[in-house]
């Protein structure tokens, strides 16, 4: 059956608003309206997972990995009992293969997915939007795992926010909102600042943390202006600093003053036990971590009344700045991106959309520790060009079917500058497809299927580590990018009283990254060339008990292969579920949620062979015990400008240090902060006020 074209252009504009292929539009009042009419496609039929602003403020969410942590298919897991670093896996894929868009432009660095994540605040954001499968954006085939697209806020009305909270751990957070329209209604303005800090925790008080202290900071301007009755600008500017301290239970100023006291930077513990007091140099655990980010994102979007012309431009700059356990290891990364776009109706029932797209990345990493000889490689320096050609067909089969079917080409290049191997190691011509498909078998139930191939080149041995080297420097072996294939199948089911969602997804990859060895014992980045793959599925349902009360639950199972368990750096979820009870009535919200994290076997993911003590008398667990985490929160509206709230993350103050410490020493006798397999912080309580005007 064909649709009129009004039909098929009121169907492609409405699914455009809920998908992350393009950027939000700009949304000032008398804007928003003239681009739902102007024919902007999004893809709106990928399962696509949408955390709101209320579900944020449930959850006292401070950055984007506390906003998303506890979201279907999303594993946010630390790597470094240390230093914090946090990596955000999709789909049981690794942290590298989480592309974080902003307003849906990929130009998240390499150095940006490690620490700045927890710089991202989330003062400024209207949504964040979480599609898996590999395929799932159109520009970011990089996307092996998934996408996360951060939607920032647009000025609707003249307001203002603010946030102020204080709580245990040390724990502050002050943000702030003002949103700005002209009188004629064709300029906006949305200025944003975030403050949170969390105190570093040592729960078996051994002298050393188990979380680190994290303090962040986070400035942003937005402007958006209606030029013309076809055509806008908008332009984004942001600055955020991320400062990370772990390691010793003392100040910076004093682990430095103290350097070399003990005559060894060797970490050391009373009678060789992690679990006992720590007596060597503080500088053998510090690791102090200053991360900035500053980026510039502009568009131009020229709307017809069957033609849409879209141009972004977009740069960021990434600084990291490090001291760990005395080596010291700086970087720079440079990320430009720039995308020409076209949207065009066809006919009644196709929409086509066709660009080109252009990412270059640099980094430059130094360190004075790192002295390699002459002739020697070892640095982590890179080039990395892409270069990209895509078509995309919208097709509205009928009234109920709907298939998106899409080709992307690219050229990618990829120079290791810091090894002295030959110049572009990586030098591929690319082609991936992409199909989804959407069809509502009725009022209620909804299936969607997905199928695409991505791609990605391994960039540095940074991105699977995070920073720290030795004397030798990295080795790089890779000679392959990674190629992936997944399929994904979802069912959805929606009444009035009830929302449901089950679904499975299948991704294999095939030359993963992963570090190893070379023959002189050198830590190295290697293509692993067998294919490895991840299974996983999961239920979630929402039900509305009543008016005020509303439950959700939800339930996930992933299942890897021996292999890939192999090759990952720590020890993901295999089984998690979940249960939150939200009510809301006369001016109270009240929150509590459950999450159920089921037991694992350590011992595929390269936990065996690891100790606590020098001696290698006392051998680690390799059994992770189930465990359950409850947050809660309850806020009450005391005026129409004043929100009081009190809420609790943990409440029961289960911590892994309870069972064992995340620190180890390896069948070699090297010492190591990552045995981790549960929460390394404890019970928070805190307390704060939100005012509107």
């Amino acid at each position: 059956m064909k649709l009129s074209l009004s039909v098929a252009a009121s169907v492609c504009l409405v699914t455009a608003l809920q998908a992350t292929e393009v950027l939000e539009a700009i949304s000032i009042t008398g804007v928003k309206e003239s681009l739902q009419k102007a024919g902007k496609l999004k893809d709106t039929i990928e399962k696509t997972e949408v955390i709101d602003k209320k579900q944020m403020d449930q959850k006292q969410a401070t950055s984007l990995v506390e906003a998303i942590e506890d979201s279907a298919g999303v594993d946010v897991t630390t790597n470094c009992s240390m230093c914090g670093i946090k990596r955000v896996m999709l789909n049981g894929m690794k942290g590298e293969h989480t592309t974080v868009l902003s307003d849906g432009i990929p130009f998240h660095s390499t150095v940006s997915s490690y620490y700045g994540m927890d710089a991202l605040g989330v003062s400024d954001v209207d949504s964040i939007e979480i599609a898996r499968g590999s395929g799932a954006s159109l520009t970011s085939p990089e996307a092996i795992g998934g996408t996360i697209n951060i939607v920032s806020r647009s000025a609707k009305e003249n307001r203002s926010e603010f946030d102020f909270a204080v709580g245990e751990q040390g724990y502050k957070l002050g943000s702030f909102v003002a949103e700005g329209v002209s009188d004629d209604k064709k300029t906006g303005v949305v200025l944003s600042g975030n403050y949170s800090n969390y105190d570093q925790v040592d729960n078996d008080h051994n002298g050393v943390n188990e979380a680190p202290k994290l303090e962040n900071k986070l400035f942003s301007i937005k402007v958006s202006r209606e030029l013309t009755e076809k055509d806008m600008v908008d332009v984004r500017v942001s600055h955020s600093e991320s400062d990370v301290f772990g390691g010793p239970m003392v100040s910076k100023s004093l682990a430095y003053a103290q350097w070399g006291a003990t005559g060894s930077a060797e970490p050391s513990f009373e009678g060789g036990d992690v679990n006992n007091r720590y007596n060597g140099d503080p500088m053998g655990t510090l690791e102090s971590i200053n991360t900035t980010r500053d980026e510039v994102l502009a568009k131009w979007l020229h709307r017809g009344d069957e033609l849409t012309l879209e141009t972004t431009l977009a740069y960021a700059n990434a600084k990291q700045t490090s001291m760990y356990e005395g080596t010291d290891y700086d970087n720079e990364d440079e990320t430009y991106f720039a995308d020409f776009k076209v949207s065009q109706l066809l006919n009644e029932s196709h929409l086509l959309t066709y660009g080109l797209d252009i990412k270059a990345e640099d980094m430059d990493g130094t360190s004075t520790k790192f002295t390699p000889s002459p002739g020697s490689n070892g640095e982590d320096d890179f080039r990395y060009r892409s270069y990209g050609l895509y078509l995309q067909d919208t097709w509205m089969m009928s009234e109920k079917a709907e298939l998106n079917l899409a080709l992307r080409g690219s050229k990618i290049t990829t120079d290791f500058t810091g090894q002295l191997l030959k110049k572009n190691e990586i030098d591929k011509l690319i082609v991936v497809p992409r199909l989804h498909f959407r069809y509502n078998h009725n009022d209620h139930f909804v299936s969607r299927l997905s199928a695409g191939q991505g791609y990605r080149s391994p960039l540095t041995f940074f991105e699977s580590e995070h920073g720290i080297i030795g004397d030798e420097g990295f080795g790089m072996a890779v000679d392959e990018i990674e190629r992936s294939n997944n399929l994904t199948y979802a069912l959805s089911y929606e009444s009035n009283k009830m929302s449901a969602t089950g679904s499975f997804s299948y991704t294999d990859v095939k030359n993963l990254a992963y570090i190893g060895e070379d023959a002189s014992g050198r830590p190295t980045l290697f293509s692993y060339h067998e294919r490895t793959a991840v299974m996983n599925a999961d239920l979630m349902a929402s039900y509305q008990l009543t008016p005020a009360f509303n439950i959700t639950t939800g339930i996930e199972y992933y299942r890897y292969d021996e292999d890939y368990k192999a090759l990952l750096f720590i020890a993901p979820v295999e089984t998690q579920a979940r249960i939150a009870l939200d009510y809301e009535h006369n001016g109270w919200d009240g929150y509590i949620q459950t999450t159920w994290t089921a037991s694992r076997d350590l011992a595929p993911y390269g936990y065996s062979d690891r100790y606590n003590d020098e001696a290698l008398s006392s051998p680690k667990s390799t059994k992770a015990p189930a465990f359950a985490v409850v947050d809660a929160k309850i806020s009450k509206e005391i005026t129409k400008n004043f929100t009081f709230y009190v809420g609790v993350k943990n409440l029961f103050d289960y911590v892994q240090t309870d069972k064992e410490s995340p620190l180890l020493y390896d069948d070699a006798g090297e010492y190591d902060v990552g045995h981790i397999w549960g929460p390394l912080r404890g019970r928070m309580t805190y307390a704060g006020i939100q005012a509107k005007f």
